[in-house]
């Protein structure tokens, strides 16, 4: 067998491995960020359209993008934020006063005030809205697409009652997914009601980490030692290598299971969207050293 030959079976043996370990890691449609019609796992979920089928729409649009990276088309928060803070927090960390750029993305939702379903980009069978920044999309969800009590999306201009936050959905109780706080018993503060600004009780993030290890380094592994213990699972971004939302969290990643206990696709082992099994708090003790 000739070299050319061989070189080509061994790309080909490559790619055949990278598009299997990628599928893995990649099947959204099996989870509950699939809010579309489209529900191939059958599961259970908390919020879906009812005649949006297009699964990544509510995330991403080759279109009108915005941000442009990566292909963003939701509307973003603008109102500021409260972060985590505390004696015991490393200087670095407790010097961070707004989340950083990929954590904003998550937040996009789950700040509990941006509505979910205000999109930049979306099909002709959406409901248009128009803000200071021009038409936004509004995508029909569970038979209704606007919430009175949705406070407005400052960002976009649009007004008051566009569109569903993800606060509403609390039922006037604890809902994890929302991190800003709007309403329910788990709101302490009576000023956070309406704000959706509200991280304080959530692990710090947006903090460069070299630079909080650096503060603290019997307390925290160096970054060597992370991308060991994860097996490069977690990541760090920008310059300064800091620690975002996605840095532990990956939103495609499907965990056997709904919030409803159905069965689904994937391992429950990394629920809620990990990016590496937690048991026994690996992926805590991946980053700190206690």
């Amino acid at each position: 067998m000739n070299k050319l030959v061989v070189m080509m079976a061994v790309v080909g043996v490559s790619l055949v491995m990278a598009s299997t370990v990628l599928a893995g890691a990649g099947k959204v449609a099996y989870t509950v960020h699939n809010m579309s019609s489209t529900n191939p796992g059958g599961l259970n979920r908390f919020i879906a359209s009812n005649n949006e089928d297009q699964i990544c729409i509510f995330c991403h649009t080759p279109h009108n993008a915005r941000p442009s990276v990566p292909l963003w088309n939701k509307v973003m928060p603008g109102q500021a934020f409260n972060m985590y803070t505390t004696a015991s927090l490393s200087p670095a960390a407790r010097a961070v006063t707004a989340p950083g750029p990929e954590s904003l993305l998550c937040l996009s939702c789950h700040d509990g005030r941006t509505a979910i379903n205000v999109l930049h980009n979306a099909r002709s069978t959406a409901t248009t809205a128009t803000g200071s920044k021009g038409i936004e999309y509004v995508v029909d969800i569970g038979g209704s697409f606007s919430d009175a009590t949705t406070p407005a999306n400052t960002a976009e201009g649009l007004p008051a009652g566009v569109g569903l936050s993800i606060g509403m959905f609390g039922f006037g109780g604890t809902y994890g997914a929302n991190l800003g706080k709007i309403g329910g018993p788990d709101t302490t503060d009576m000023n956070q009601l309406t704000y959706g600004g509200n991280l304080m009780d959530d692990h710090p993030i947006s903090f460069s980490y070299d630079a909080a290890q650096g503060n603290k380094p019997t307390k925290l592994n160096s970054r060597a030692v992370v991308s060991s213990n994860s097996s490069y699972a977690i990541r760090f971004f920008g310059p300064t290598n800091r620690l975002e939302c996605s840095s532990c969290h990956d939103p495609h990643v499907p965990y056997g299971m709904d919030r409803m206990g159905t069965t689904g696709v994937g391992d429950v082992k990394l629920r809620p969207f990990l990016v590496m099994d937690n048991t026994g708090s690996a992926l805590c003790f991946a980053c700190h050293n206690k």
